[in-house]
């Protein structure tokens, strides 16, 4: 199981995002961004990307 934290990639927010897969964990981490603050992808910058994929944690 993957896991990631809201707050890990830069915003205030305890939320946690949780999958099978890196893929999974960022696809919901988006779609999180834009529900929970309204940041849509075009929107994000590359250093949110960048935080996004280097503090998935867990193993495959």
């Amino acid at each position: 199981m993957k896991r990631l934290v809201c707050r890990d990639v830069g915003l205030d927010c305890d939320y946690v995002i949780l999958g099978d897969s890196d893929e999974e964990v960022t696809s919901k981490a988006i779609k999180h961004a834009w529900e929970a603050h309204a940041i849509s992808v075009e929107e994000m910058t590359s250093d949110m990307k960048t935080r996004i994929k280097e503090n998935i944690e867990g193993t495959e």
